[in-house]
């Protein structure tokens, strides 16, 4: 999978840097998670094991990748996002000069591609991903990564930071009493937002973080599909509403990794998950 810069190669099916290009579940409980999701979303796995990046799962639906599954070497399950790199390494090294510090370091994963983990200035987790060639990511359906939100106190160094890094170009949405929010895009596309948190909500535990929203199918629907999620063993963080990209729920899995779903076909007024999702974990 070719990764290009936009405004120099312009066809549009091509994979922009800085377009979001997988996710990976790091969970405490791996076996666990495999059951949820697969019943949640129909997901088949294939195993990868590599001696030096270790044992990852792959996640697959109608064959083809939308997710990678890894066993956490800490207590603390999450959805790790990555962005799309020409050049893992050279990348790495602008993030670091704009003040982002490398996590984890550079490997290389065979079949999918050299990634990377780093902490930006606005405190948030990101991975870099210079895919391979023949790597494949299914988005934009159900069961797949339809959107992400940065969600973060220091919403100006977020824009910032990754307009530095990647070009994006910004536009800012919000009404009163509700938090300030900004698409990210590169060209027409829209490939992000940031989410700005409200003050009077945060607390000593709060922490940014990302919330990706995966798709409901519209013949199932949210509400349907959080009861699925409940009955094997998810948990409800913000009960379904509608918002201007469709009809959102937030979970917890039962290993306790955030997320959100939604189903694009059922759009109401404007809101985002993170005015109504307490950010304390």
């Amino acid at each position: 999978m070719a990764v290009v810069v936009p405004g120099k190669t312009p066809p549009r099916w091509e994979l922009y840097e800085g377009m979001p290009c997988w996710i990976e579940l790091i969970t405490t409980d791996l076996e666990r998670a495999r059951e949820f999701y697969a019943g949640l979303f129909g997901w088949e796995y294939r195993t990868h094991s590599d001696p030096v990046s270790g044992e990852h799962v792959i996640a697959l639906r109608e064959g083809f990748p939308v997710a990678s599954l890894r066993a956490a070497s800490g207590d603390h399950s999450t959805w790790r996002l990555y962005l799309a790199s020409a050049d893992c390494a050279a990348t790495t090294a602008h993030a670091r000069e704009l003040g982002a510090t490398l996590t984890v370091p550079h490997n290389h994963v065979p079949g999918v591609g050299t990634k990377a983990v780093l902490v930006g200035p606005a405190d948030a987790e990101f991975g870099l991903l210079q895919p391979e060639e023949s790597w494949q990511f299914d988005v934009g359906l159900p069961g797949t990564l339809m959107w992400a939100e940065l969600v973060t106190i220091k919403a100006q160094t977020a824009d910032n930071f990754f307009h530095d890094l990647f070009g994006y170009d910004a536009e800012k949405f919000g009404t009163e009493n509700r938090s300030d929010y900004s698409v990210w895009y590169l060209g027409d596309e829209s490939v992000l937002a940031r989410v700005s948190m409200i003050r009077e909500h945060i607390t000593a535990s709060t922490h940014p973080h990302w919330l990706l929203y995966l798709g409901v199918d519209e013949s199932v629907g949210t509400d349907e599909l959080v009861r699925t999620a409940i009955a094997l063993g998810g948990r409800v963080r913000v009960d379904p509403y509608d918002s201007s990209i469709g009809r959102v729920a937030v979970l917890r899995d039962p290993t306790g990794a955030r997320f959100a779903v939604i189903d694009q076909t059922q759009a109401g007024e404007y809101g985002t998950a993170a005015n109504y999702d307490p950010y304390e974990d």
